[in-house]
């Protein structure tokens, strides 16, 4: 075999493995199970919305060809194991994805999902606060898909009563 045979052979096998990888990421973006069901799961911490703060997580995760998710884990923000009991946010991804039901087989493959817990501080305005943090430039993800991101809400209280004492909103995982 010469030379050219073997760039194109291998040229084909790199597009084939970025095609099916689109096509895993399109496909469980756009599983309705998946969606509705991740966003369901993934809860608002306590305590972070009891003291305004909120932030953007990246979680990675595998899918077995029986449709299960495993092999949880937060890549970014990374944070000490005390600051992540403190907050809690780690636990409430992790937990929400444990409890998927199982999905489709041919969804089989490594992801990462960015979850962004944004809150409206009516205090500060009527929007909800998105987070702004993100992967740094260069950050490795290794082969995984970086899925379509999925928003978590919370809110402080809305009467002036309630607002009066209640914290600035502070960005966490920056």
């Amino acid at each position: 075999m010469n030379k050219l045979t073997s760039v194109i052979l291998l040229s084909l096998g790199l597009i084939c493995r970025l095609t099916s990888a689109q096509i895993a990421s399109t496909a469980l973006n756009q599983d309705p199970v998946f969606r509705q069901v991740v966003t369901q799961q993934i809860h608002y911490p306590v305590k972070p919305a009891a003291n305004a703060i909120y932030g953007r997580f990246y979680a990675g995760f595998d899918i077995d060809t029986a449709g299960h998710i495993r092999n949880i884990s937060v890549l970014y923000p990374k944070m000490s194991t005390r600051m992540s009991k403190l907050y809690g946010f780690d636990y409430e991804i992790q937990t929400g994805l444990k409890h998927m039901p199982p999905l489709k087989p041919n969804l089989a493959g490594s992801y990462v999902i960015p979850v962004a817990f944004c809150f409206t501080h009516y205090g500060e305005g009527a929007n909800p606060i998105v987070p702004t943090n993100v992967l740094p430039q260069g950050y490795e993800i290794g082969d995984r898909v970086l899925l379509s991101e999925v928003r978590v809400f919370a809110t402080s209280p809305s009467s002036l009563r309630g607002i009066s004492g209640f914290p600035a909103s502070k960005q966490i995982g920056q």
